[in-house]
C-alpha cells in the first residue's frame, strides 16, 4: 500500500503519489502567459521558482474550476520538473489499496491515458492519476496529429 494525496474535481475523486507531491498551498493570482493551453491558468511564483499552473478539471472535463475557500494548487514534481494542480478540494492524504477495475477497463477499450489505476478509500472508487498525462501541455489526440501529418504529407 502506498500513501496518495486525494482531491476532488469535478465531483471525482482523483489522487496522485505523495511522493510526487512538495506541497500543498493556497494561490489564486497567477501571472497570465499568452499563447498556451487553455488548462494552464498560468505560472506561480514559489522559492524562486516559476511553476506552470493546470487546471485540473478544466484538462480533464473542459470546465475552469471556480475559486473557493477550499481551492488549493497541490505542487509536484515529476522527472525533474515542477507543476502546479489546481484543484477544487483535498479531500485526505492516505494509504489506499489499488483495486483490479482497470483491468476490466483495458479489456473493454475503456481505459483512458490520465487513469494510472483505480483505488479504494472507504466505499470510494478514486482514480490514480498519470503524471505523465498531468505534465503534458498538448491536449490533442492521436488522431488529430495523424490526420495533421496527412495533411503535410499531401501538401508535399
Amino acid at each position: 500500500m502506498e500513501q496518495y494525496v486525494v482531491f476532488k474535481s469535478h465531483g471525482q475523486f482523483f489522487a496522485i503519489l505523495v511522493q510526487n507531491v512538495d506541497r500543498i498551498i493556497e494561490a489564486s493570482q497567477f501571472i497570465l502567459l499568452p499563447e498556451v493551453s487553455d488548462f494552464i491558468l498560468g505560472v506561480h511564483e514559489y522559492q524562486e521558482k516559476m511553476i506552470p499552473i493546470v487546471d485540473v478539471r478544466k484538462k480533464l472535463f473542459h470546465e475552469y474550476t471556480t475559486k473557493t475557500e477550499t481551492t488549493k494548487v497541490i505542487l509536484c514534481q515529476w522527472e525533474g520538473q515542477s507543476l502546479g494542480l489546481y484543484v477544487e478540494d483535498i479531500v485526505d492524504i492516505s494509504y489506499m489499496e489499488t483495486s483490479r477495475y482497470e483491468e476490466e477497463l483495458v479489456r473493454a477499450a475503456l481505459k483512458q491515458g490520465y487513469i494510472e489505476q483505480f483505488l479504494k478509500l472507504d466505499e470510494r472508487i478514486v482514480m490514480q492519476l498519470s503524471m505523465a498525462f498531468l505534465f503534458d501541455n498538448q491536449q490533442e489526440t492521436p488522431a488529430l496529429v495523424d490526420l495533421e501529418e496527412l495533411i503535410e504529407l499531401k501538401e508535399d
